[in-house]
């Protein structure tokens, strides 16, 4: 299974050499590697079994000493934290594939093989088993997407490029110091003198190292900021977003899908899969700060959605706000909320995903995003209306889709900090709320706009139309850029089997995370439990007066009014979240219900 994890990682790569240099060969081959490639994926990512700590998993030496003082290893491999995002990046690949089809008619082979070798990268992120590999797969996304922006971009895409390079190479820089520290600390302290770049092993060692008292707060926090600073950047968290707004606003329409719905996560998964098991004593210090930055990002993000004029720019704000609830729940450090904000990744990029193909789409037809100039539109082109509902039910959190199970499972995981905490974070978990219902507010405002109302079409050419009748500008007049159709009779068609088919699988699982969210959780639970093993060391002894540990989660005594969040150890990995409640408990626990 590890050869065929390898071979699914590298095959576009192999793609780029035969993609052909017309625009109809190369996007019909780069078609066809991408659905070969992501019925590879899906293949593996569903045989994931539950209770699995690793999967699939492919080491060959890559770069080790005679003296065996540096082991480098290419080393992939699965597990509950990637296995989905994995899954994912060649889900929304399909997707970006299929919306450039028309859309890109300049250097489209060039644009394909770009976009395969971003693939590649994409997928290698969330494999690498080894921390150099990490960060070479880290660093191969950034180059692709920069061409991509820059090339086929729009009016500002130069500076969108560049901007979105230099931020992110900056704060990748700062990610390779810290985590050269860590090998270097690790070596010098663990008594090996050996220095790994195996995840597994530098987690491991770790943990032994901070059991014995030798790696101190101090140089955690100094590590946690140099990782902070370049997954943050990522994810992006505020004030270190303002280069995605204007990236996602200049792509092209692939750019745009595969930033909001991938690339974003990058940031998030860095944070899971090196942060909170590296340094866990500083992130459990910094924790109450951390989750003020993801609520005023929820905040911010929201109410600066709501003042957009350009459908894809108000799109872009609403990614702020709602990768801040998947922070929110990774910084509560409990079971529920890793679970809630890895699976709210997942969520975000099925539904921001399709939100940005459609509004790709939305472009292909009237060459405008602005949006008053729309109206009626859902009497011309029901098909897209309808994608559209359901993509924006699904970011609101409307029961029964994706949405719902993830921001219900974050904000669970907040009160019940909240409770326990008191005071500043009580207000925090009201202000967090508070970004749902904004959300709503301004999603379903858009769509109001866009398809309900007199239908407003805006017109695809700078000859003005009024009531059916041609009307020539004068040279220089700018002004027909608000002259609309109203008569219905503007030659725009609905969405074609090629458009529906783009979206058509995203919606498959945003029904099914919705109606049946436990076939993903099951899966993360194994890796959640490891992050869960390395905060509980985090708690220092005075934390423990009055508590007891039950399973790897320290609690509070039973007798304690304050809510309480348990995960219990079992051995059955068919074992499940669920709701329990009594006088003395109101959480959330592990029972088997098999």
């Amino acid at each position: 299974m590890g050869t065929l994890l390898a071979i699914s990682v590298f095959a576009p790569l192999a793609g780029v050499l035969i993609v052909g240099d017309s625009q109809k060969v190369a996007r019909r081959v780069t078609l066809i590697v991408v659905l070969l490639t992501t019925a590879l994926s899906g293949w593996i990512a569903f045989r994931f079994p539950v209770g699995a700590q690793q999967f699939a998993v492919f080491e060959v030496p890559w770069w080790s000493r005679s003296d065996q003082t540096i082991g480098i290893r290419f080393a992939l491999g699965l597990d509950g934290l990637s296995v989905w995002l994995y899954a994912l990046t060649s889900l929304l690949m399909v997707t970006s594939v299929l919306v450039s089809w028309n859309a890109i008619d300049r250097q489209a082979p060039t644009f394909y093989r770009l976009l395969l070798v971003l693939y590649t990268g994409m997928l290698g992120v969330f494999t690498a088993r080894d921390l150099l590999l990490f960060y070479v797969f880290f660093e191969a996304t950034l180059i692709p997407l920069f061409f991509l922006i820059g090339i086929w971009g729009h009016e500002e895409r130069r500076h969108a490029a560049i901007k979105f390079f230099l931020f992110t190479l900056a704060g990748s820089v700062l990610t390779f110091l810290g985590l050269l520290a860590v090998v270097i600390w690790t070596a010098s302290y663990s008594g090996t003198g050996r220095m790994t770049f195996s995840i597994p092993e530098l987690t491991t060692r770790l943990y032994e190292l901070r059991s014995q008292a030798r790696f101190p707060l101090s140089v955690q926090l100094w590590i946690f900021w140099a990782l902070f600073l370049g997954f943050a950047v990522k994810v992006p968290l505020v004030p270190l977003h303002t280069w995605l707004p204007l990236a996602h606003v200049e792509a092209p329409t692939a750019g745009s899908v595969l930033l909001a719905g991938i690339l974003l996560k990058v940031g998030g998964y860095g944070f899971l899969r090196l942060v909170l098991p590296i340094v866990p004593d500083a992130v459990r210090v910094l924790a109450p700060w951390l989750l003020t930055l993801c609520v005023v990002g929820i905040v911010y993000g929201a109410f600066t959605a709501f003042a957009q004029r350009d459908v894809k720019r108000l799109i872009a704000y609403s990614s702020v706000s709602h990768l801040g609830f998947c922070m929110l729940g990774v910084f509560c450090l409990s079971p529920v909320g890793l679970h809630g904000g890895l699976l709210q990744m997942i969520n975000h990029g099925l539904a921001t995903g399709g939100l940005f193909a459609v509004v790709g789409m939305l472009y292909e037809r009237y060459h405008t995003r602005t949006i008053e100039a729309f109206g009626g539109l859902a009497r011309k082109l029901p098909i897209l209306a309808f994608m559209t509902f359901v993509l924006t039910f699904s970011s609101i959190g409307l029961p029964g889709l994706n949405g719902f199970v993830g921001e219900f499972l974050v904000l669970l995981a907040m009160f019940q900090r909240a409770w326990s905490h008191g005071g500043g974070e009580l207000a925090l978990a009201i202000l967090a709320t508070s970004g749902v219902v904004l959300g709503a507010w301004y999603m379903l405002t858009l769509v109001g706009r866009l398809f309900f109302g007199p239908l407003n079409e805006p017109l695809a050419s700078p000859v003005a139309e009024r009531d059916g009748q041609a009307f020539a500008p004068h040279v220089g007049d700018e002004d027909w850029k608000t002259y609309h159709v109203s008569t219905g009779q503007h030659a725009i068609e609905d969405l074609n089997l090629r458009e529906i088919m783009a979206l058509a699988p995203l919606f498959v699982f945003i029904v099914w995370i919705g109606i049946q969210p436990n076939y993903f959780l099951r899966r993360m639970t194994p890796a959640v439990r490891q992050i869960e093993r390395s905060i509980t060391l985090a708690v220092s002894p005075s934390d423990r007066d009055g508590q007891e540990v039950l399973g790897h989660i320290v609690m509070p005594q039973p007798s304690s009014p304050r809510a309480k969040l348990h995960l219990a150890e079992q051995d059955n990995p068919t074992a499940r979240l669920a709701l329990t409640e009594n006088k003395d408990v109101c959480g959330v626990s592990s029972v088997n219900h098999d």
